[in-house]
């Protein structure tokens, strides 16, 4: 990847040895973490047992959902293990990409067409999402915000997972081994709920974040990374850089440097925000890149904006 890049965006091939070491202990650390605040999130909000308790644990849990698929789309780049994929796809499966119904391999399959052509005819997550309108920019502040607000109160919810789940193919056409972890996984899942009788706690905390708190960080975060650029930039993606409040609920785990993702997809999460540094005094990324100050202050202001006829 490293040698088809223009001079002036390659970085020094001994800093991107460094940089490119899978990191399995950050991803499974990250993973703990979210399952673990998911787990007191649940519990808290069953212990109170109010209507308020029972919004904001949905709302919070959402946000932890979508920091697991940031997880999920490590997994999907073998940053766990690049010589034991057999392992890396296992665990990706049953611990981030599975609980939402799709699988790494799938996800994988999408996701590196995605790279090959970015912003093309040839990118079926481009195609896909050019086709809605909610994807056509410019759109005003409040429109924009319109549409934030319908994803989390899940009108587009079924007609966004058809499309994640059959026709990008992420839950269909897996190999033996993806089902086997799929079936295991099902089983274990509804026997707890059977006996446990958690069939509403999983309806309520894991199921109603997913259809819609999820889907409107998602419709978030795909507009912050291709669409309403105010120039075609690098790759024809935006880096969005946030403050703590945002990165933690929106963008977690530095999938807000997407230019520099495209760039060098080898390099793990955990060291996206040096990989940036090392770029951003590079001429090719310094007068071409896009970068964008915050999603409910840069990104609306851009995706408003009208461009030049």
């Amino acid at each position: 990847m490293r040698d088809r890049l223009p001079t002036e965006l390659q970085i020094d091939r001994q800093l991107l040895l460094q940089l490119s070491r899978p990191a399995p202990m950050c991803l499974l650390l990250g993973v703990s973490f979210e399952w673990a605040l998911i787990a007191a999130t649940i519990v808290l909000a069953l212990r109170l047992d109010t209507l308020w308790a029972t919004v904001a644990a949905v709302a919070f849990i959402g946000t932890r959902q979508h920091a697991l698929l940031m997880l999920m789309h490590e997994f999907s780049h073998r940053q766990f293990s690049r010589t034991r994929a057999g392992l890396n796809d296992a665990l990706g499966d049953l611990l981030t990409a599975i609980p939402f119904f799709i699988t790494i391999h799938g996800f994988r399959r999408n996701h590196l067409a995605h790279h090959r052509a970015p912003a093309t005819a040839h990118d079926p997550n481009w195609v896909s999402s050019t086709r809605l309108d909610r994807y056509c920019f410019p759109k005003s502040r409040w429109r924009m915000t319109g549409l934030v607000a319908l994803h989390c109160l899940g009108v587009f919810a079924i007609q966004d997972a058809k499309c994640y789940l059959f026709e990008a193919g992420m839950a269909v056409k897996t190999p033996p081994a993806t089902r086997l972890r799929q079936a295991i996984l099902a089983l274990l899942v509804a026997g707890a709920a059977s006996v446990f009788q958690l069939w509403t706690v999983l309806a309520l905390y894991w199921l109603l974040p997913m259809l819609t708190v999820l889907m409107a960080l998602l419709y978030l975060r795909d507009v912050g990374e291709h669409f309403g650029m105010p120039s075609p930039g690098i790759e024809a993606s935006r880096t969005m850089l946030a403050g703590p409040f945002e990165r933690f609920l929106i963008a977690p785990y530095g999938v807000g440097y997407h230019t520099e993702h495209h760039l060098y997809p080898s390099v793990p999460f955990c060291r996206m925000r040096q990989l940036h540094e090392a770029l951003r005094g590079r001429s090719g990324y310094k007068n071409v890149a896009v970068v964008t100050r915050g999603y409910f202050r840069g990104l609306l202001t851009e995706t408003s904006a009208r461009r030049p006829a």
